[in-house]
Order: C-alpha cells, then sequence, then structure tokens
C-alpha cells in the first residue's frame, strides 16, 4: 500500500504539493493553536497570582481592624459595662488602626458612643436590631456570640463601608452569670480599605476587576468593580471574612490573546504551508526520474534484509557465542545475546583486541587456540574463564582461520560455549568421590530402603563388603537394642524435616556391638518425590570412652580439650604399672614452644589462646590414635607415643620419636593465622625413651624435660633426646641462677672501662664492660653469665645496677678538669630496652646520681631494631628528650633497612669488630667498613670502631675519616681505681 502510495505522488508531483499544503496547514495551526493556548493558560497564571496578592492584602487588612474589636470588648468586661473611658481609648486605638474610618458602642444594639464624634453625628440613638439591612446580621452576632462583618452598607453617617460588630457579655458586681451587655463596633470605609490595598494597580496593569460579596441562598452581592458587566472569562479568589465569604475576580481588558497575535499566526501559519507544498511539489519531481532506480533498490534491500533476519533467526536459535577477530585478534563481530545482558551493553568487545578483554591466564589459552587455527585451519578442545564481578565463568573455544589465497585479508572464526555448569558439575563430582571416601561409614539406600552403596570406611567399621549388603535392609547391622518405636520416630522425623541425627548401638559382622553417630538424609528429585537415603556414621567407642573419663576424672584441658597433666601422668603410671615392657618401649615428647610470652605480650592473651588451640590442632593431626598429646602447663605440650614391640629392632622407639618429632616441628613451621594477623612460631622438643626400668611417671617427664631444656641451649627449634649427662647441666645452671642471684645481693659485679679514642689518640671517653668477681672461682667471663642472665631475665636487675654505677663513676670524675668532658657510654640489652619502664628507669638514674645527661651514650644492637619498630621510635625519642646521647652498637650485623635507619635519632654508629678485624684481610672486606663509616656520615652521625688491635687497622680507619677509636691497641679495660687517660702500651 505505503509502495502504492508513492508511485501515485511520484506519478503527480502538483497533487502531492497540494496535499502537503493542506497537512501542513493542519498540522501548523493545530500546532499554532496549542502554543495559544499555552500563552492564554500563562497569562491566566499571571492573573491568578495578581488576584491572590490583592485578596491576601485585603484579607489581612479587615482581619487587622476587626481585632479591635476584642480590644474594646475587653475594656467593657474590664469596667463591668461603663464606658467613662471610651474616647480616651478610642483615640488611642485609631492611631494603631488607621484603616478604621470609626468606633462605636452599642448597648443593647443602640448605638451610644461613637468615635470620632464628628461627621458621625447622625449614627447615635441608631438601632441596630430594628434596621432593616444590619438587622439579621446584628441578631445572629447576638446569637452565635462571634464577631460579624456586616456590608457593603450605605453608613448612617454616610458612604459605604462594612461594619464589624462583636458582641459583649459583662458580669455584675456580685459575680452573677454574664449578661448581654450590646456590641462594639468598627466602621470601615470601602474606598480607603480598597486604596490602602491598591485595587488601583489592577486597573493600571490593564484589568478590570469585580469584587462581590458570596451569599448563601441569594445571588452574590456586588462591593465594588471597574466594570459591571458580566465576567464570564475571568480568575478567582475566595477571601473568608468573619461570618462571610468574597470573591475577587479578574479579567483582562483586552481579553486574554489580543486579535492581532491570532492574525499574525494565521499568516505565518498559511506562509509556512504555502513554502512546504511547494518544496514538496519541486523535490517530487526531482525524484520522479530516480524512481525506478529506487525500486530496483528497494527490491534488493529486501531480499538482504531477509537473509539478514534468517541469518538472526540462526544465530538466536544457537545458545553459543559467536566472534569474528582480524588476524591481528581485534574483535570486528558478534553475536552473544547471554554476553550482552551480563555486560549491560551490546558493544562490549567491537575493535577491541582479545588481550584487553581476557584476564591474563584466559589470554594465554586464546594465543595458543589462535596460533593452532592458524597453522593447521582449525582448533578446539580449549577452555577459558571470564570473571563477571566477584562470579567466574568458563568456556570451550573452537576456532578456525580463513584467508585468501594469497595469504592476506585473514580472519578468525570462534564459536564459545559456557561450561560453568558442566565444571560445577565435575568438580562437585570430585568432591562427591572423594566425600565418599571419607573416614566415616556413608551407606546409601533406594526408595525402598534397600542398600545399594557403600564406602570402604563403611566395611571397615561394620566388617561387611559391599557385595554382602547390596540389596539387603540397613537393619542387617542392627544391635536389637533399640525398640520398634525408636525406629517409627526415626522415620516419622525422616520424612516430616528430610534429616535424623542421633546416637545409635550397632552390631559388626562379628557380632560386636559399637555405637555411633548416625545421620540420615532424605534425597528429592525435581518432583518432590523421594529417591535415596543416604546415611552417614562415625565409630564413637573412642569417644564414649573419652566421655566417661571426662565424666568421672575432669582429666582434660579446658582450652585446648587436651588430656592435662593429671592425665597424662596417670598413663604414664598405667603403662609402667599394667604393661609388660620387658620387649616394649615408649617415648615421652615434651615440647615448649620458643617465645610464647612475647605473642603473649605483643598480640594479647586472647590470640595466644588461639594460637594454643591451633597448635594442639596439629599435634593431634601430628600423632597416631593410638598416642596421647597433653596440654602439660602454659605453653608446654607433651606427646606419650604408642608403646611398640623393640625385640627385633631396639631403636624402633627412638625412630619413631625423632620421626614424630620432626613431623611436628614441620607442621609448626607453617604460619598460623589468627584473627586475621599472620604468626610464625617454633618449638625445642625433648625426647625421653623408658621402659620397665623407669621409675615413676615425673622421673620420665623430668627427663624430657631437661632433654627440651638442652634443645633450647642449642639455639631453640631443636629436637634433643635425654642424656644422664643433661643432669649435670641442670645442676651446674641451677648453681648459677643460685650465684647470680647471691652475685646481686652481694655486690660481686664490677665495671671495667674501656677507653675510647679521637684521630689524635686523645681520650674523649669509655665504655662501661661489667665483669663479676666470684668469691671462689675468680674473674667470670662475661661470654659466661650474659648469656644466662638475658634467658632468665636478670638482666634486668643487673643492667639496672650497671646504668647507676657508671653514672655515678662519670660524675666522681667530673670534678676533675681533665674527665670534664668524657662521655660515658653504657651498654642497654634487648631486653631491658623492651621493659615498658625503661625510660622512666633512665630518668631515675640520671636524677639520682647527677649525671650529666650530654655526657651519657647509651649503646643499642642493632639487632634490636627488627622488633617492634613503633615502641623503638617512641622511647628513642623520649631519651633524647631527656638529653641523653644513642650509639647503635655491633652495626652491620643485623638486618636493619636504610630507610628505618633514617627515621632514628642515632647520634653514633659502632663498627662491629669482626669489619674491624676483616679490614686487613681483603680490600672487599675493607671496603664494607668503609661503606659503613661513609653511610654514618651521609646520615650525619658520629662513627667508631670498636676491636682496634694493630697499628694498620688504626692508620687505615683514620685514613678513611673514622671519629673514634676503641681497642686493645690504644687501651685495655681497667677497674676505675687502676684507670688512667693515658695510652696503654699493648704490652
Amino acid at each position: 500500500m505505503y509502495r502504492t502510495f508513492s508511485k501515485l505522488l511520484l506519478a503527480r508531483p502538483k497533487q502531492a504539493g497540494i496535499i502537503a499544503f493542506i497537512l501542513a496547514l493542519l498540522v501548523f495551526s493545530s500546532v499554532a493553536a496549542e502554543m495559544l493556548l499555552k500563552q492564554k493558560h500563562a497569562n491566566q497564571s499571571i492573573a491568578l497570582s495578581l488576584a491572590q496578592s490583592h485578596a491576601s492584602l485585603l484579607q489581612t487588612a479587615i482581619d487587622k481592624s476587626l481585632s479591635a474589636n476584642y480590644a474594646l470588648s475587653a475594656m467593657l468586661i474590664e469596667e463591668k459595662g461603663k464606658t467613662h473611658w471610651f474616647p480616651s481609648f478610642a483615640a488611642a486605638l485609631q492611631k494603631v488602626y488607621p484603616g478604621i474610618s470609626s468606633f462605636a458602642l452599642s448597648p443593647n444594639g443602640v448605638v451610644q458612643q461613637v468615635f470620632p464624634l464628628e461627621g458621625n453625628e447622625q449614627s447615635l440613638g441608631f438601632d441596630q436590631f430594628s434596621d432593616t439591612k444590619q438587622g439579621i446580621d446584628t441578631l445572629k452576632a447576638k446569637m452565635t456570640d462571634k464577631l460579624t462583618l456586616s456590608g457593603p452598607l450605605d453608613l448612617v453617617q454616610g458612604g459605604r463601608g462594612v461594619v464589624g460588630r462583636l458582641p459583649v457579655y459583662v458580669t455584675d458586681n456580685d459575680g452573677g452569670q454574664p449578661a448581654f451587655w450590646g456590641f462594639t463596633n468598627i466602621i470601615i470605609r470601602l474606598s480607603s480599605l480598597l486604596e490602602s490595598v491598591r485595587f488601583s494597580d489592577l486597573e493600571t496593569n490593564n484589568f478590570d476587576y469585580q469584587l462581590v460579596k458570596l451569599n448563601v441562598s441569594q445571588e452574590p452581592s456586588l462591593i465594588i468593580a471597574s466594570n459591571t458587566s458580566a465576567m464570564t472569562d475571568s480568575v478567582s479568589v475566595t477571601i473568608d471574612v468573619a461570618n462571610a465569604q468574597w470573591r475577587l475576580m479578574l479579567s483582562p481588558k483586552e481579553g486574554w490573546l489580543p486579535i492581532w497575535r491570532i492574525v499574525s499566526e494565521f499568516f505565518i501559519i498559511l506562509l509556512a504551508s504555502i513554502l512546504l507544498g511547494r518544496w514538496v511539489y519541486l523535490a517530487l519531481k526531482m525524484r520522479e526520474g530516480k524512481a525506478e532506480l529506487e525500486i530496483l533498490v528497494e527490491r534488493r534491500t529486501a531480499q538482504l534484509s531477509s537473509s539478514i533476519l534468517r541469518m538472526k533467526a540462526i544465530l538466536a536459535a544457537i545458545p553459543d557465542s559467536f566472534y569474528e577477530a582480524d588476524d591481528e585478534g581485534v574483535v570486528a563481530d558478534y553475536h552473544s545475546p547471554r554476553m550482552d545482558e551480563w555486560h549491560s551493553r551490546p558493544d562490549w568487545p567491537i575493535g577491541k583486541h582479545y588481550t584487553e578483554l581476557l584476564p591474563k591466564e584466559s589470554v594465554a589459552i586464546f594465543t595458543k587456540a589462535m596460533s593452532e587455527a592458524k597453522e593447521h585451519g582449525q582448533s578446539n578442545g580449549y577452555e577459558y574463564f571470564y570473571d563477571f564481578g566477584n562470579e567466574r565463568r568458563w568456556f570451550d573455544i573452537s576456532t578456525t582461520h580463513s584467508s585468501d589465497l594469497d595469504g592476506t585479508n585473514g580472519f578468525y572464526i570462534l564459536l564459545s560455549r559456557e561450561i560453568t555448569h558442566r565444571k560445577t558439575v565435575e568438580s562437585e563430582l570430585r568432591i562427591a568421590a572423594t566425600a565418599f571416601q571419607t573416614q566415616d561409614g556413608i551407606l546409601i539406600t533406594d526408595h525402598n530402603n534397600k542398600i545399594i552403596r557403600v564406602n570402604a570406611a563403611f566395611e571397615t567399621i561394620t566388617g561387611y563388603k559391599e557385595s554382602e549388603v547390596k540389596g539387603q535392609a540397613p537393619s542387617i547391622i542392627n544391635s536389637g537394642r533399640h525398640s520398634k518405636s525408636f525406629y517409627q520416630e526415626m522415620y516419622q522425623r525422616l520424612n516430616k524435616s528430610g534429616s535424623w541425627e542421633g546416637e545409635v548401638w550397632n552390631r559388626r559382622k562379628n557380632g560386636e556391638i559399637f555405637p555411633e553417630w548416625l545421620s540420615i538424609s532424605v534425597v528429592k528429585d525435581d518432583n518432590s518425590e523421594l529417591t535415596h537415603y543416604v546415611a552417614t556414621f562415625k565409630d564413637i567407642s573412642e569417644t564414649k570412652a573419652n566421655e566417661r573419663r571426662i565424666n568421672q576424672l575432669n582429666y582434660y584441658d579446658s582450652l585446648t580439650r587436651l588430656p592435662n597433666r593429671r592425665m597424662i601422668t596417670e598413663d604414664i603410671e598405667n603403662l609402667l604399672e599394667n604393661t609388660d615392657l620387658k620387649h616394649r618401649r615408649s617415648a615421652i615428647l615434651f615440647i615448649d614452644l620458643d617465645h610464647f610470652k612475647d605473642i603473649n605480650d605483643l598480640k594479647g592473651h586472647h590470640l595466644g589462646d588461639i594460637l594454643l588451640q591451633q597448635v594442639a590442632s596439629r599435634l593431634m593431626d601430628s600423632t597416631r590414635s593410638g598416642d596421647l598429646v597433653a596440654r602439660f602447663s602454659g605453653d608446654e605440650f607433651v606427646v606419650l607415643l604408642e608403646d611398640v614391640d623393640v625385640s627385633l629392632n631396639p631403636d624402633r622407639i627412638a625412630y619413631r620419636a625423632k620421626h614424630v618429632a620432626n613431623k611436628i616441628m614441620t607442621t609448626l613451621a607453617q604460619p598460623f593465622e589468627l584473627e586475621g594477623q599472620c604468626c610464625s612460631i617454633t618449638a625445642s622438643i625433648g625426647i625421653s625413651i623408658f621402659g620397665q626400668d623407669s621409675i615413676s611417671s615425673s622421673e620420665i617427664i623430668k627427663q624430657s624435660e631437661m632433654a627440651m631444656y638442652e634443645a633450647k641451649g642449642h639455639g631453640r627449634n631443636e629436637v634433643c633426646f635425654y642424656a644422664p649427662q643433661m643432669h649435670k647441666k641442670i645442676l651446674e645452671r641451677v648453681t648459677l641462677d643460685n650465684s647470680f642471684r647471691e652475685a646481686l645481693q652481694r655486690d660481686e659485679f664490677v665495671l671495667h672501662y674501656q677507653p675510647q679514642w679521637n684521630g689524635k689518640q686523645e681520650m674523649v671517653g669509655v665504655e662501661a664492660l661489667v665483669r663479676w668477681l666470684h668469691p671462689e672461682k675468680g674473674m667470670v667471663a662475661p661470654g659466661v653469665f650474659i648469656p644466662f642472665a638475658e634467658e632468665s631475665k636478670l638482666i634486668l636487675p643487673l643492667g639496672r645496677w650497671v646504668m647507676r654505677t657508671a653514672m655515678a663513676q662519670l660524675t666522681t670524675w667530673q670534678k676533675e678538669p681533665k674527665y670534664r668532658h668524657f662521655i660515658m657510654s653504657i651498654n642497654v640489652s634487648v631486653l631491658q630496652f623492651s621493659h615498658a619502664d625503661f625510660v622512666s628507669e633512665v630518668e631515675d638514674a640520671l636524677s639520682q646520681t647527677g649525671a650529666n645527661p650530654a655526657l651519657i651514650q647509651l649503646e643499642l644492637t642493632e639487632s634490636m631494631l627488627v622488633r617492634d619498630q613503633l615502641d623503638i621510635i617512641q622511647k628513642m625519642q623520649s631519651l633524647k628528650k631527656l638529653g641523653v646521647l644513642i650509639s647503635l652498637d655491633d652495626f652491620g650485623t643485623g638486618y636493619s633497612s636504610l630507610s628505618y635507619l633514617q627515621q632514628l635519632p642515632i647520634d653514633q654508629l659502632k663498627i662491629d669488630q669482626s669489619f674491624t678485624r676483616a679490614i686487613e684481610e681483603s680490600d672487599k672486606q675493607a671496603s664494607l667498613a668503609a661503606s659503613i663509616i661513609g653511610l654514618g656520615h651521609n646520615l650525619g652521625m658520629e662513627v667508631i670502631a670498636e676491636g682496634v688491635e694493630t697499628q694498620e687497622q688504626f692508620d687505615w680507619l683514620k685514613a678513611h675519616n673514622c671519629d673514634l677509636y676503641q681497642g686493645f691497641l690504644l687501651g685495655r679495660p681497667q677497674p676505675s681505681e687502676d684507670f688512667s687517660i693515658e695510652k696503654q702500651s699493648d704490652s
């Protein structure tokens, strides 16, 4: 039809031009009419706004004037109906209410007083009840006891106005019921009222207006109007006044739309329609010669469109995604409704290289598939994934490659099929297959409750092979301990809730009755029809035995749920008493967590408890079911290995103990996750092997504990077997502990001072070194007691003594001029610096000894910097506020970073003596010392070298601008009474 109509128009361009003219005239006229109507509505909105503004002003003026009645009424009530006050009070009110022309009092409705009197004399004696025009309103005011507004009306005193009156009730002097006294009246002249609200502006704005009073049962009465003719097309606003309603109506004098505007619009529409008709005529004349060509093109286009529609229909029927890419891998076209839906836009891959669209792993797969397709013409069997937000989807891709005969204009066709569901099913099948081989027994029946499948754990627990129970009912393993009602209730709950769980006693094939924890689930198909029952159970014989022990003896640790010290002690005693250990041996592994206290101190006891629970879990996983793992105390665990026969191999138990210990060390070396925080810990393990010649459980545990301490003495994170000589070491350690504590009390410690020199070999300071002068053993080497003091934490009282003694010595020396500028270097241990009150201890020592803080230098080891960095920075800053100097000792042997080092307020770097000794060994070793000197100077620090023992070392260091020197070449440590400022000879 459209084509026929087009041909008709092309054949008759003149008629087409006329039709275009008529249609344009109709359309333009419709548009113009709509625009004029909108203009009219806009003008009416403006007029309505103007009317509302004037109505609001008018209502406000009337309400304000009427409120004067309340003031008059209040005075009448106050004066018990007397009126001597009226003239003066009315005069005052007139200043407040300039819109009121006069005030009047009318006892019993008869006007007796009026103000101002001049010009209002005729109103005196006016009876408001009997007046034909005001009588009704007067009577209504009295009956309703409300303020009323009468008018507009011709006033007795002349002119037109409105009267507001308020009935007044006055109580006599006896305090009786209020009686009607009369009215208070205010008179408002209309001329003054309208002038005050500027009604004349409406005419100025070219509007006619009418103000009418609305009557309930009568036609509205005209109050005032600029044009008394009926207003048929106007806007209006209603005004509520006292007991009446007024209405203000506005209408433009020249109408809402001027005639000239309508005429001009008509001529414009006519001219535009003529021009459009002419343009259509000319256009059709030009196309008349091309009509046949267009028809031919249209026919071919229709055929092509039909082919495209068929192709789209074919592609829409294929659920797979289709992509076309050029020889470089840039996507040129694609079809993938599902991908469009996921990406929320239809053109997401066009013009992009496939490497921009895929994750790195999938890009590698695409590259391999496309390379194979380019080489062999096609490829398939490749799988890739694409992440949509947090969801990963998998796809299978098949690729072909084509090009022109000369190898140019190559392109790829890629067909992608989503296989996410298949991958999920495959994964679930693998998981199900793995889960089916769990240590729990699994039994599957059909809907008739006939066994169709069991797992290996079922066979192990019950003793039945799958072939023996297949096709049988689960009752084949019933123990007979449960009644019929028990099983009826079980199946009722299964049918109701779809699952059942509880404790059941069953019978093994050998007749043994055992307890199990049984869970049964119902499997239903898509139609909610029952298809299978799946039962999983666990042999809880050992659990029941443990429950009996818990209920009877309470031998378990509440935190880790492991047996406690008492239980493992009694188990060892039971093993010693009730087991023939002549040819059997067992072993105790005593496990102590290294530096566990640091975790409690740094991370809190809550995370420490979580760590202990995880350690307990790993220990259980590292041992056999016949072994017993117990928590012995805080961070100590004990493992009692199951006894083994050693008649053929005496070392069998030692091999097993070593194997279990190594397994525990390996599993504990794995990081722990403590509420989002990563934590690593090691353990020291002592092993004690025992047999029938063992004395008691306490002796066995004591031996394993000794072995554990030996492991700690080897540097921790070690395994050590008990040997008799360990007892001697423990005894020596206990003796050392007692002697050390007595030495602190008896002041057996002394300080020796080793000089520090500048490049001119002038002594500038000393380092305080602690020595132990034992009353029996003589001078004890620091290498013997310092490590023990740090391990036992006795370094804290020793460190405080060293600090106070050294400061006191400096104060004594400062009294001599030659020692006045000496700097006293005092070593501080890691444990001492980590103490929370360390800064306060330094401050107290300075205060008590009177030492100059600017001459006190605290030496901290570089290894200390790997601890809590924030705490170190805060403490160093606090020390600097006290005025003391800070030296970094043994520099070069630790692992401090330069970025961290430059944040610390360090005054001096001390080159470790190992670097000083290496200066003469090789140029490479010497360059390390030179680098440390340069680093210290670049960081604005003083550099001192310790261990200077040869003149060659001194000369080399001086040549490389080292600041200070310390070593046997220049001076050995001396007690204070033998100290001399002069250089000592090395002899």
